[in-house]
């Protein structure tokens, strides 16, 4: 099954948030943090007994990602203890939020907002068009959150307006637009009025 999409559209405002005190952000700067990012994305985006070998394949193999500029932490008492990775494409004028997680000591806290709202922040000073997300329907708290960060669920595979009118059930989220891939508008979502369907 396809996994969700979000886009988040120029000229959407950007979050401007200040971190609490005590947090602070940094960027990947040497092989040495590779075990620091591991342990943030131990939530579902790497497997429980991954090593940094999954740093490799998620980040060193992505697209014109740059780990020095692209990839960031949210730091706590000088660790690591969130990361967010937002890569720009410069040929398709696109950005792409991928790889957001926060060590399991430290959700429910809500930080992801913060590591959502700079790497939107880095983007959109980019010049990018939009900036694209996938997402799975059991990251909950994660779909809400880019929500709230001013992504839009996208129309792009079979059965999507079905699944994000359950999200926004699940989500207790009153409507949504729905945007086409190539950006342009498709539908108003409504909560789906059955949510076992």
């Amino acid at each position: 099954m396809a996994q969700l999409k979000m886009y988040w559209l120029k000229g959407t405002p950007v979050q401007e948030l200040s971190l609490p005190g005590g947090y602070s952000f940094s960027h990947y700067k040497s092989p040495s943090d590779k075990t620091a990012w591991v342990e943030c994305c131990k939530n579902g985006l790497v497997a429980d007994d991954a090593d940094e070998g999954a740093f490799d394949n998620r980040i060193l193999g992505k697209e014109d990602c740059s780990p020095e500029t692209d990839v960031f932490f949210l730091d706590f008492g000088g660790e690591h203890i969130g990361t967010a990775t937002a890569v720009f494409h410069p040929e398709r004028r696109c950005g792409e939020l991928h790889m957001v997680g926060i060590r399991s000591d430290f959700r429910g806290r809500g930080l992801v907002k913060y590591l959502n709202a700079a790497a939107v922040k880095k983007l959109a000073a980019q010049g990018v068009d939009y900036i694209f997300l996938t997402t799975d329907e059991w990251r909950a708290s994660a779909v809400k959150s880019y929500f709230t960060a001013g992504f839009v669920p996208v129309e792009y595979d079979e059965g999507m307006k079905e699944r994000w009118e359950f999200m926004l059930s699940e989500l207790k989220i009153d409507g949504a637009d729905m945007v086409n891939e190539d950006a342009s508008f498709c539908r108003r979502l409504s909560p789906s009025a059955d949510k076992n369907a």
